[in-house]
C-alpha cells in the first residue's frame, strides 16, 4: 500500500364612592377623603401596577372611545444577535481527486479529502457529482462539525486517469462582531466538546513556558475585561510576531525567531489564549489560516469569535469570503495513527503493480469569479509575492 498525504391597574375604573351622613361624621369625612386621594394618583402611577398591558385611551386619539381595550405588550423582547451575519456572497467550488495509475494495475484505492461543511457564517450545497463507473465516494462525518470525502475505486488499469469531483455552490458571509464587550466572560466551567481546545495539538504547545510567560505578563498589566485580556494577547502576536514565510514552525520556534506566517502567528494566537484558559482553535481557508477564541455571555451561552491575525486587523470580526474548509487543529482519522494538525489529503491502494509510482492531484478549485478570492492584505506583509497564493489547490505547510 502507499500513501500520499498533502498537507433569539389597566387603568382601573375610576369608581365613584359615597357615604351617607350619619351621626358619626368625622368617619364619613375619612371615607370621602380616601377616595379623593385615590382619584388623585398620578396615571404613571396607576399603570405602574400593571406592566405588561396598556390601555388603548393612551395610545391614540382613534382608541378614545374604547377606554377599557387591553394591548398584550411582550414581556421579553428579542435580543441583538451576539454575532452578525452580512453581505452574503455565493461562490461555487469543485473538489475531487484525479488519478493516473502508473505501468501497472491499482486495486483497492482509497483517496479522502477534506470537505466543507455548514457554519453560521456558511452554507454549503452540493451541485453536481461526477464519479467514473465502478467507483464509489461518501462523507465521513469528524468531530467538531468537520467532514471528508472518500473516494473509492476497485480497479484502475494501468496508464489510465480516474477524475472524481463533486460541484459545491458555498454562500459565506462576513461577520460583524458585539459592540458591547464587557458582557462576555472566560468560561469557568467547559464541556467535554470544549477540552480539545484547551490542550497541546501538534506544533501548538500551549503548556510551554514561553507561553505561560507572555500570559503571565498580560495578567499582572492594568486591569482587563476579559474581551480585552483576550485583544491583548493578539494585539502581542501581532506585535512581536514578524510576518515571514518559511517552513512550518512549532510555536516555540516562532517564539524564539519572532517570526512566521499566517500559521505561526495563528498558532502562537492560539496557544496563548489556551494557556489563558480561553478554548481557542485553527480555522482553515484556502492558502491561509486564522483563529477563533471561545467566550460566554451573561447567560453562559458560548460564542466563538474570529479574529484576523496575519492581514489586517480584525478582532471579533471577520469581513473574508473565502471558503472554510475546516475547524480545528486536532484531529484523528483512521488512515493517520498519530494526531493530526490538518485534515490532510490522503491517497492509498491495497496493491499497485508495475515499476513506477502512481500520480495524484488532490482538486480544490475556485471557479467563476471565486478564483480572485484571497486572504486581505497578506502581500503587505510579506518580502515577496507568494506564488501559491492563488492555488486553490494547495494546502497547508
Amino acid at each position: 500500500a502507499q500513501a500520499t498525504a498533502i498537507p433569539i391597574l389597566p387603568k382601573g375604573d375610576e369608581t365613584m364612592s359615597f357615604c351617607v351622613f350619619s351621626r358619626r361624621v368625622t368617619h364619613c369625612a375619612t371615607i370621602l377623603a380616601i377616595v379623593l386621594a385615590v382619584g388623585s394618583v398620578p396615571q404613571s402611577a396607576l399603570a405602574q401596577v400593571a406592566p405588561k398591558t396598556l390601555s388603548k385611551d393612551r395610545s391614540s386619539e382613534a382608541d378614545a372611545a374604547e377606554p377599557n381595550t387591553e394591548v398584550d405588550v411582550p414581556a421579553d423582547l428579542p435580543a441583538e444577535p451576539v454575532l452578525q451575519y452580512v453581505a452574503p456572497k455565493t461562490i461555487e467550488m469543485l473538489i475531487g481527486v484525479r488519478i493516473t495509475a502508473p505501468d501497472g494495475n491499482m486495486y483497492g484505492t482509497l483517496a479522502t479529502t477534506v470537505f466543507p461543511t455548514p457554519w453560521p457564517e456558511q452554507t454549503v450545497e452540493i451541485v453536481e457529482t461526477n464519479l467514473p463507473p465502478t467507483t464509489q465516494a461518501q462523507f465521513r462525518e469528524l468531530p467538531g462539525g468537520n467532514r471528508q470525502w472518500m473516494f473509492f475505486a476497485p480497479t484502475i488499469p494501468a496508464g489510465a486517469v480516474v477524475e472524481a469531483t463533486v460541484r459545491v455552490r458555498i454562500s459565506k458571509s462576513h461577520i460583524v462582531g458585539p459592540e458591547d464587550t464587557l458582557r462576555f466572560k472566560i468560561p469557568k466551567r467547559l464541556s467535554r466538546d470544549l477540552q480539545q481546545f484547551m490542550s497541546n495539538s501538534p506544533y501548538i504547545e500551549a503548556n510551554a513556558g514561553e507561553v505561560r510567560k507572555i500570559v503571565r505578563a498580560v495578567d499582572a498589566s492594568e486591569p482587563l475585561t476579559d474581551w480585552k485580556k483576550v485583544e491583548q494577547l493578539y494585539d502581542w502576536v501581532r506585535d512581536n510576531i514578524t510576518y515571514q514565510r518559511g517552513d512550518l514552525k512549532t510555536v516555540r520556534e516562532a517564539l524564539r525567531d519572532k517570526t512566521g506566517d499566517c500559521e505561526e502567528m495563528t498558532s502562537t494566537f492560539v496557544a496563548l489564549c489556551r494557556a489563558a484558559r480561553v478554548p481557542a482553535r485553527c480555522v482553515w481557508v484556502p492558502n491561509h489560516c486564522y483563529p477563533e477564541f471561545y467566550l460566554e455571555d451573561e447567560q453562559g451561552e458560548g460564542h466563538w469569535f474570529p479574529c484576523q491575525v496575519a492581514g489586517t486587523r480584525n478582532f471579533g470580526s471577520m469581513p473574508d469570503y473565502l471558503p472554510i474548509l475546516q475547524k480545528g487543529d486536532r484531529f484523528k482519522v483512521p488512515e493517520k495513527p498519530e494526531v493530526q494538525r490538518y485534515i490532510a489529503d490522503f491517497l492509498s491502494s491495497k496493491k499497485v503493480l508495475g515499476k513506477n509510482d502512481p500520480q495524484v492531484e488532490f482538486i480544490r478549485q475556485m471557479l467563476g469569479d471565486a478564483v480572485n478570492l484571497r486572504a486581505p492584505d497578506l502581500a503587505e506583509q510579506a518580502d515577496q509575492a507568494d506564488p501559491t497564493v492563488n492555488d486553490p489547490g494547495s494546502s497547508p505547510k
